[in-house]
């Protein structure tokens, strides 16, 4: 079985053979250790280079969508998509020029969003592609290296990944017609029509990853990528790998034990201050939880924890709560990432009085809060006092990018209508307090936007005023913000006449 999972997945591997930048490479590229960083920053040079030649040499605002598409098409495969290599990361684009379908689908999509350019991402089989404006020309975007493949290629890629789930994950699977079979495929696998969003290419971008270290016998490597990936996405796709990584490292280090589970709990009940058994015993506990919610069975879940608290020793209160919390922070990322939105609030304000300095649940809080924002129906000051008020409750909640874009609009767009209707007294005032917004707020394309948006107009009240001074003085303060924005530095090159 080992040599049947290892040669199907090395096969795999070889045969595949804008939000704010800084924001996306964060989620692309998670940590703060001093390589992360560094890889982090070199990432967002290059490709703040590359969207600046596209801007400046290629003049690609001034095209239509689908000039756009296509000069940002010739640029990425001219100078960084120039060699498929199945193990590239994004990095390697600018360093060798070597990609494969998911860096380039990364790279696409970081430069669709950069000019505004809708798409969605897609996985079909064994590559990952991008639609450009599927509302509208739907110009698909592949990378360059992509061939046109035939319906029995797909077959057999469908047959032997269905063999690899009997060996990892279902080992009774019934006999079924072709079409039950596709289904059964697309379930485990990806639904070629599925849509998917930049953090759920985010993680099929680790899943590459993962494929790669497994070719490369790297297995610790490979259920480290997972691992990270289903933090972005609940997929059965990415249980079937770590389970194959897992069985492999099984091998190695001695037999698969039948009953491991019973006998590991008999052991501690027999030795309750065993250290290694407990934690070896939540480990397993969370793999099954975790395979439970992809089928999306969460009664079955609730009754996997039943089970292992009524087989621990008594008094084991802090394992036992280990335990809740566990499932309770998976559910939470399951009812989110489903849609559930009124559990995963439930259970997220629970988790937050009980774990406030939980990452994991501090996102998606604050992302249910700006949704709950979003789809008020309060205006004006009524929603200001409500963005505020969730800025004073959730103060973390100012870090997420999302949030910049309520916060700082309604502040803006109330410096501009006061600047508009001359209340210049009232409008220095709320300047003030947009300037004071602006400290907790990171630096990235809404707040950029909104900075625009005010010293833009307090800078267009004193041109009308004649107090060219101080007009300038506001583009030279916008612009400390925003140093390379268009609009502001044609302002300042036009009030140098003045």
């Amino acid at each position: 079985m080992r040599i049947l999972l290892l040669a199907f997945l090395i096969v795999l591997t070889a045969g595949l053979s804008a939000d704010d930048l800084s924001v996306r490479l964060r989620l692309l590229l998670p940590g703060d250790d001093p390589a992360t960083v560094n890889e982090r920053q070199f990432l967002y040079q290059r490709i703040d280079g590359m969207l600046r030649s596209l801007r400046e040499e290629d003049k690609i605002t001034r095209k239509s969508l689908n000039k756009q598409v296509s000069r940002i098409k010739a640029r990425l495969e001219k100078s960084y998509l120039r060699t498929y290599r199945a193990e590239a990361d994004l990095a390697a684009a600018f360093r060798k020029g070597h990609y494969n379908d998911a860096t380039a689908a990364v790279l696409t999509a970081l430069t669709f969003e950069h000019f505004d350019i809708d798409y969605d991402g897609f996985v079909d089989h064994w590559e990952s592609y991008l639609v450009a404006d599927p509302a509208g020309a739907a110009v698909t975007v592949r990378h360059p290296a992509t061939v046109k493949r035939d319906d029995k290629a797909e077959r057999v890629f469908r047959r032997e990944y269905l063999s690899i789930i009997r060996a990892t994950l279902e080992e009774d699977i019934p006999s079924m017609t072709a079409g039950e079979a596709d289904a059964f495929f697309y379930k485990y696998h990806y639904a070629p029509e599925r849509k998917l969003t930049f953090g759920q290419l985010s993680a099929y971008l680790l899943f590459r990853r993962a494929q790669v270290a497994y070719g490369e016998r790297d297995y610790a490597r490979c259920i480290t990528l997972i691992d990270e990936g289903m933090r972005r996405e609940e997929r059965l796709a990415f249980l079937v790998l770590r389970r194959a990584a897992e069985l492999q490292v099984a091998a190695i280090t001695r037999p698969e034990m039948e009953g491991e589970v019973d006998e590991f709990f008999q052991q501690w009940r027999e030795n309750p201050d065993n250290r290694y058994l407990p934690a070896a015993l939540l480990q397993h506990f969370d793999k099954e939880q975790q395979l439970l919610l992809a089928r999306e069975e969460e009664h079955e879940a609730q009754i996997l924890l039943t089970s292992f608290l009524d087989r621990a020793p008594e008094n084991q209160t802090a394992w036992a709560e280990s335990l809740r919390q566990l499932q309770d922070l998976r559910l939470l990322t399951h009812y989110h990432k489903k849609g559930r939105l009124d559990l995963a609030k439930r259970m997220a304000e629970h988790l937050y009085r009980l774990q406030p300095e939980n990452e994991t649940v501090r996102y998606i809080l604050g992302e249910l809060v700006i949704d709950g924002l979003r789809n008020t129906s309060a205006k004006g000051e009524e929603f200001q006092r409500q963005v505020e008020s969730a800025a004073a409750n959730y103060p973390f909640i100012q870090r997420q990018d999302r949030f910049a874009d309520l916060l700082l609009r309604e502040k803006a767009w109330k410096v501009r209508d006061l600047y508009a209707t001359d209340q210049v007294t009232e409008a220095k005032l709320a300047l003030a307090q947009f300037r004071e917004a602006l400290i907790n707020i990171p630096i990235g394309r809404e707040r950029n936007l909104w900075t625009l948006t005010v010293f833009a107009s307090a800078a267009d009240y004193y041109f009308r005023m004649g107090d060219y001074q101080l007009a300038r003085s506001y583009v030279n303060e916008g612009l400390e913000y925003g140093p390379n924005d268009q609009y502001l530095l044609h302002r300042k090159e036009v009030l140098a006449n003045y």
